[in-house]
């Protein structure tokens, strides 16, 4: 695809009129909202706005993360910004398509240094990791053994707690978390079978480092049966709060450890268990 770019070698007087006229519609200024998004979206964004065409080999951006572009600047200017952090280059054939592809790297003897060019206007500096739902996915499943921690007027025990979680961005989530019914023990008041169905929305401080920590509140639903857990004694509702640690393992894999507290009884609860995003 590359390769018919470059073998359009001839040019009439006609192509060269268009030329001109394609000149000067380069340096129009336009008007760009481009935000912070992998590279192969982001030049798909800027063709759009600029009315322009782009042949691009996939392969070499795969990984690759544009800086965002904002602003009234010329086409050229603003796909030199999207591309300034990154090792690719941009050439116009004579049809008018925007080639991209990876800079030659050339052996050549130690020059001197140059000074730093000025900074693109109108870009933001490209982020410090890679976005971690970008290499990881976003959606997370935990599985957890969940410990009830008992209080002076109730008493728990041990159970299981599955969760689903979906990254709305790198460090907003919203998770869902049922624990299977475990048996409680009241002060005076015998033993029930409580379940509890968590819905919250967590914030993850580092979502790309090998510690991730999160905080996150929202509801709680605390059904309690009989001691048989088939007929419903109680169901409320009320807040739920938590604070947890995520440690990467393995490719997709995490540790996970939380503390939890809602207004069921006993309302501390300790969860232990393993990840796995996708």
């Amino acid at each position: 695809m590359l390769a018919a770019a470059w073998l359009m070698t001839g040019v009439s007087p006609a192509s060269l009129a268009q030329g001109q006229t394609r000149a000067a519609a380069d340096a129009t200024p336009v008007d760009f909202d481009i935000a912070s998004q992998p590279m192969a979206s982001a030049l798909n964004a800027w063709a759009v706005q600029a009315n322009a065409q782009v042949f691009v080999d996939p392969g070499p951006i795969a990984r690759l993360r544009a800086p965002a572009v904002k602003g009234r600047l010329p086409p050229r200017r603003a796909l030199r910004a999207l591309l300034a952090h990154s090792n690719l280059t941009a050439t116009q054939g004579a049809d008018g398509v925007f080639v991209i592809k990876p800079r030659a790297v050339v052996a050549a003897a130690p020059a001197p240094p140059e000074p730093a060019p000025a900074p693109p206007a109108a870009t933001a500096p490209p982020p410090d990791v890679p976005m971690a739902r970008q290499s990881e996915g976003r959606w997370l499943l935990r599985l957890a053994a969940d410990f009830v921690h008992g209080n002076a007027s109730a008493s728990g025990g041990a159970t299981a707690t599955v969760g689903s979680e979906y990254f709305l961005t790198d460090h907003v989530a919203g998770e869902l978390a049922v624990m299977l019914p475990g048996t409680i023990r009241y002060a005076g008041a015998g033993s029930a079978r409580l379940q509890l169905s968590t819905l919250t929305v967590k914030y993850h401080f580092a979502p790309g480092s090998r510690l991730r920590p999160y905080v996150g509140a929202g509801l709680d639903i605390a059904t309690q049966y009989d001691t048989t857990g088939i007929r419903t004694r109680q169901a409320t509702v009320g807040a739920a709060a938590q604070a947890g640690l995520d440690v990467p393992l393995a490719p997709h894999w995490l540790f996970t450890s939380e503390v939890s507290w809602t207004q069921a009884r006993p309302p501390v609860r300790i969860a232990v268990g393993i990840g796995y995003r996708f």
